[in-house]
């Protein structure tokens, strides 16, 4: 039997969220300052290793610089055409951003040089304070182009971007819990408790209950999205309408989810509370699905309101 399309996508949520937790299981990654910053400190030693070749490799090191500052410029001159708008700005931001990172990691790379405790961090505070603007840029560009969009654009944009979301909740659920499941088996096993084997099966168990509201979250993000490219074929329709009261349903699942799964959670440690050597208690209440189900809710009273308006008028015509 051939798969409706919102059963693809729960299949493809669900998939990612396997495919995180395997990453995150095959390949554990340690998070350090040195690590995450490795990028910048690469080309930053690259850089004075050309520089020091002599007086063409130092022009040469300047020259990259000056090309990577300049790298912004691209966008900038092609927004020409369509207009910029004021968030555009924030592209020139980058220029200096990009200079003072390369000029910093290609020849200030000794850290006593600068006065500060935290030297050692300049280069991946530098890294990230590029990505949180490059990243605030395409934001806001992306919120002004589906302000501006026609109707069909606009819901192609907000079909994709809600089943977007939905696939990226899922794969950083999966990989998120699948790393924190390892680091407490370890920690577990590292103890050499005589208990260690069941509480890690038992942390497995807790794990994948912890990643239910994240697929039922994931799954209303995906409801939503085929509810929002059906109204934009027929808005008014009784098929619109069911729609509507399905994503209601599966907003209202994820929530009741949310705080079941949780509870259960955490009944499940206290009864095995005597032979787990490590527990984690949480209390957790994921509010945008509880604000998502009333507002679904009530959209759905006014589209049935609408469509029986509309049967009447047609009736009368």
């Amino acid at each position: 039997m051939e798969k409706s399309p919102i059963q693809k996508k729960l299949s493809w949520a669900l998939g990612c969220a396997l495919l995180g937790a395997a990453l995150a299981l095959a390949f554990p990654v340690e998070v350090t300052v040195e690590g995450l910053a490795a990028p910048v400190t690469a080309v930053g030693q690259a850089l004075r290793g050309l520089s020091l070749s002599g007086g063409a490799g130092n022009a040469a090191a300047w020259g990259i610089v000056l090309l990577v500052s300049a790298l912004p410029l691209v966008p900038w001159f092609l927004l020409r055409r369509r207009g910029r708008a004021v968030e555009d700005w924030l592209l020139v931001l980058l220029i200096p951003q990009f200079c003072i990172c390369t000029i910093s990691a290609a020849f200030w790379m000794n850290p006593t040089l600068i006065g500060c405790m935290a030297a050692d961090f300049l280069p991946l505070a530098q890294m990230l304070a590029i990505v949180s603007t490059a990243l605030t840029w395409l934001v806001l560009r992306f919120l002004r182009g589906m302000a501006e969009a026609e109707g069909t654009r606009l819901v192609s944009a907000v079909s994709a971007l809600l089943t977007g979301c939905a696939l990226v909740l899922s794969l950083g659920a999966g990989a998120a819990l699948a790393g924190d499941w390892r680091a407490a088996a370890e920690e577990a096993q590292a103890g050499n408790a005589g208990n260690a084997g069941f509480t890690v099966a038992v942390l497995g168990v807790l794990a994948l209950l912890r990643l239910g509201p994240y697929l039922l979250g994931a799954a209303a993000l995906l409801w939503g999205g085929r509810l929002v490219d059906q109204a934009g074929r027929e808005p008014f329709a009784r098929e619109t309408a069911e729609l509507c009261d399905r994503a209601a349903y599966a907003c209202r699942t994820a929530a009741q989810g949310s705080v079941l799964l949780s509870l259960t959670v955490n009944l499940i440690q206290l009864a095995l509370f005597d032979l787990l050597v490590q527990s984690n208690f949480s209390v957790s209440l994921d509010l945008l699905p509880l604000a998502l189900a009333g507002a679904m809710f009530l959209l759905s009273r006014w589209m049935r309101q609408g469509l029986a308006l509309r049967e009447d008028n047609d009736s009368i015509i």
